[in-house]
């Protein structure tokens, strides 16, 4: 998608920035539907509002830095597939490099303001230093590239006072590279900590300073967690990293010192006298402001909303031109903390709004922030067709906010905390969900589907069947389900794609370096977690429990396996090692699979709370397979009458292989997703603990399709006994609103602001206790079902299926998510039919 400007607007200059009273948000209706409100303000699938100040421009992408040249007359925005060129004065967009893919961070201009050097890098590499070259009016000349030795990740730059020498963090190569700018060559690295980040340098003690996103090296007695094969040292609890450093440089004398800081630093800046560096720590809701002379350092906190809460997340800082100010980027917030020196202390004054999840600043020569802004408003409107969403359909924004007077950064305080803390009129049902008695949570993870791909048939609620790809003859448990207990058709997912989806789901938290990951996930595509930078420092949401809570994990945060019945234990296989979906479906009907499935936990720390026998999250691998795995061990619970209080269970065929020869077609994957579903939901009814009992069915995203309310909506289920019957609830829920049900059911804690500001579903609840049971309903398409032969193939189907083959499928959405979209489109609708983007159905 060509990354553009869009639109100019002024949002709330005017008024809210002259304002000393605030200006809030009125109550929501129950039933709001996501985006942008009457109000002209947004809300967002995080539960929270949005208004920012200022003027915006809109990007499509996900745009992640910002760099200002020296004359204050040119923005350079890294996008996550180029860069932008954009006039500071008119925020008119002046020129544009495409790129592959660009990494989390990394562009600066080069002193003289004709050069702008970005990091660009993808999945595998090979990754590269872009460089622009700039006419003396700005506009591009010509392109060059530093090729980089394997896949090092470039992120931060910054260069020399003299501009003949770069400094470039290499995340993969723990080090920092040290380029001859004239000859653009790498003349040497300079070892760091681990996955080093940001880079500043001073110019006066000619030192430079990395941000060590992965902290110290570990050492022998040290707890680690993977990262993309480093070893990151860890919480022996949660698998979250435990360390953060910045590594200074003395380029005179080579000396090398550490400054330990708070965890996941990552945006740094120098004060204009060099005397204090201020390192923003996204994990630890704080700022380090480091003496440069000393390095003797004390922290700062930035508070998230409660603030007894953990999700500020500050990634971005930068000073103002006479020093004696700090404005902070805090993505969590949505907002721009100010903090500002008193004598030789500094005082957190308050924040001001900004877009959604801000990710870096510049100023320009009036003071003014200008703003990049990862996610925009939260827009999913494709763009084309009316009525149509999709959750890939990325926007970002670029915001320019006037200096704030102390009178506006009081009234911006109070709005911000509003925003993050919306407040609707009552959904009704059961407030004390701890008093229904439920002790067993099934909690249900499934793949990428949309709210109209699969219930928009069903005329009682809120559907587009025109939309419709998996119906009632091929999803029939679902549909009987969602008519059985409460149809939700204003529920919604927290992120766009797997990477986000699960950690919304696990952790109510995503970080700011999965954010920035969009582009090409250059350090891995961790949406199992098995990263520990992506790890929040809270670890999952159970594990907040102030009381003994018994967990057990089917699938989620897995990686491939086997059970070697020998040992009685799992081990490791790599992807390659994994059989064919044909072998699996055929040691099912033998009942012979036992022994060729398995995982092992990606996180470390949770692997004592897995079924090692359970499948891993391999689409080659049956969803029949992990329901006969689940069932295997509810039998087991019912002998000793002991079930876990929640079970994390993936259920993940319904993603699909495209129609890629030897899968399963698309409509037969969706299948024996819901006949597993189906199995699951009438063995745990007709069990011991069903009056106790509660399901919950949900998907991780909504990517891979339409859907004419927003692109984030999705298919959410609640089963059981104390769920209400054969109702509509259009109530206004999302993923944390979810996980938020759950933990006040088991009463624990909600730690991340997120989820202390999500609402719990109490709507769906009733009193009256119904231990009527479910009976599975077979769907009317064959499970084996499958794709033809290439050589059967002629036209689109052919190119639909050389497509498939050509993708990975052994990660989810390590694929072209258009191209894959379009393919189930027309593998569903025809292959004649428009794609919905053409402005036609």
């Amino acid at each position: 998608m060509r990354s553009k400007t869009i639109v100019l607007f002024s949002v709330f200059a005017a008024a809210a920035l002259i304002a000393t009273e605030p200006v809030l948000f009125p109550l929501l209706k129950s039933t709001v539907s996501l985006g942008k409100q009457p109000g002209g303000f947004y809300l967002l699938p995080t539960n929270q509002l949005l208004r920012p100040w200022g003027e915006q421009t809109l990007i499509k992408g996900r745009p992640v830095d910002v760099a200002m040249d020296s004359r204050k007359h040119l923005l350079a925005v890294l996008n996550w597939r180029g860069v932008l060129l954009v006039d500071a004065a008119s925020g008119a967009e002046v020129g544009e490099v495409r790129s592959r893919a660009t990494s989390y961070i990394g562009i600066a201009f080069r002193p003289g303001d004709r050069e702008v050097w970005a990091s660009e890098t993808s999945a595998n590499g090979p990754d590269n230093i872009l460089i622009l070259k700039l006419s003396e009016t700005g506009a591009v000349e010509d392109i060059e590239r530093i090729k980089l030795d394997g896949h090092a990740v470039p992120c931060g730059i910054a260069f020399s006072a003299d501009g003949n020498t770069a400094y470039v963090a290499l995340s993969l190569k723990d080090s920092v590279a040290v380029i001859d700018a004239k000859e653009k060559q790498v003349k040497r690295l300079i070892p760091v900590g681990t996955a080093p980040f940001g880079v500043a340098a001073a110019r006066q003690s000619r030192r430079v300073f990395v941000s060590n996103r992965g902290g110290r090296h570990a050492e022998a007695h040290d707890s680690v967690a993977p990262s993309s094969g480093q070893a990151i040292v860890s919480d022996p609890a949660t698998g979250s990293s435990a360390t953060g450093t910045v590594s200074v440089i003395n380029l005179e004398s080579g000396k090398l010192s550490d400054v330990a800081v708070g965890l996941a630093p990552s945006v740094m800046a120098l004060s204009p006298d060099e005397s204090i560096l201020a390192v923003a720590n996204a994990h630890s809701d704080s700022i380090s402001l480091i003496d440069t002379r000393t390095l003797a350092s004390k922290e700062l906190k930035i508070p998230a909303y409660p603030a007894t809460t953990v999700g500020s997340l500050p990634d971005a800082v930068v000073f103002s031109s006479d020093g004696r100010r700090m404005y902070v980027a805090c993505g969590g917030n949505n907002a721009i903390a100010v903090v500002e020196r008193h004598e030789s202390d500094w005082k957190l004054e308050g924040s001001v709004p900004a877009g959604w999840f801000p990710s870096s600043i510049a100023l320009d020569q009036d003071g003014a922030l200008r703003v990049v802004n990862i996610k925009g408003t939260g827009n999913t409107a494709t763009g084309v067709t009316p009525g149509h969403f999709r959750s890939t359909a990325y926007e970002g924004s670029l915001l320019k906010i006037p200096a704030p007077l102390p009178s506006q950064i009081e009234s911006g305080t109070r709005e911000v905390e509003a925003a993050n803390s919306p407040k609707f009129e009552s959904s009704g049902g059961i407030a004390n969900l701890a008093s229904l008695g439920i002790e067993h949570v099934f909690f249900i993870v499934k793949e990428n589907r949309t709210y109209d791909q699969v219930l928009g048939d069903l005329p009682q609620a809120n559907g587009d069947p025109k939309l419709v790809m998996y119906g009632r003859d091929i999803s029939p448990n679902h549909h009987a389900l969602a008519e059985k207990y409460v149809l939700l058709d204003n529920f919604y997912t927290g992120g766009a794609i797997s990477f986000d989806g699960h950690q919304w789901l696990m952790q109510a938290f995503v970080s700011d370096y999965v954010e920035r990951a969009f582009a090409a996930s250059p350090r891995g595509y961790a949406w199992n977690m098995a990263d520990a930078l992506t790890v929040s420092p809270l670890g999952m949401f159970w594990q907040s429990a102030t009381k003994p809570l018994d967990v057990r994990i089917y699938g989620e945060f897995c990686l491939p396996a086997k059970w070697d019945a020998a040992r009685q234990k799992a081990v490791d296989i790599t992807e390659s090692e994994e059989l064919s979906w044909t072998s699996y479906w055929n040691l099912y009907k033998e009942a012979k699979w036992q022994n060729a499935v398995g995982s092992v936990s990606g996180v470390p720390a949770l692997q004592p709370y897995m079924d090692a026998r359970y499948p891993d999250d391999s689409v080659n691998i049956p969803d029949q397979i992990r329901a006969e795995e689940l069932l295997r061990e509810l039998t087991e619970f019912e002998k000793t009458g002991k079930l876990p209080n929640l079970l994390v269970i993936t259920l993940n065929n319904d993603h699909t292989n495209g129609t890629k020869p030897g899968s399963p077609t698309p409509r037969a994957m969706v299948a024996d997703d819901d006949l597993a579903l189906g199995r699951i939901v009438e063995a745990v009814s007709k069990s011991r603990f069903w009056a106790k009992s509660l399901i919950l069915a949900v998907e991780d995203d909504a990517q891979d399709g339409f859907d004419h309310v927003d692109g984030h909506r999705t298919v959410a289920l609640a089963i059981g006994p104390m769920i209400r019957r054969a109702v509509v609830d259009s109530n206004h829920y999302n993923q944390t609103s979810l996980v938020r049900t759950i933990t006040e059911i088991f009463g624990i804690p909600q730690r991340t602001q997120f989820l202390a500001n999500a609402r719990a579903m109490h709507s769906i609840f009733t009193n009256e206790r119904d231990l009527s049971t479910y009976q599975t309903l077979t769907p009317k398409i064959v499970l084996d079902e499958m794709n033809p032969p290439l050589k059967a193939l002629s036209g689109r189907p052919l190119w639909a299926a050389r497509q498939s083959l050509a993708m990975n499928w052994a990660k989810p959405d390590d694929i072209n998510q258009a191209v894959l979209n379009r393919i189930l489109w027309w593998d569903s609708k025809g292959y004649d039919k428009p794609y919905p983007s053409s402005g036609k159905r």
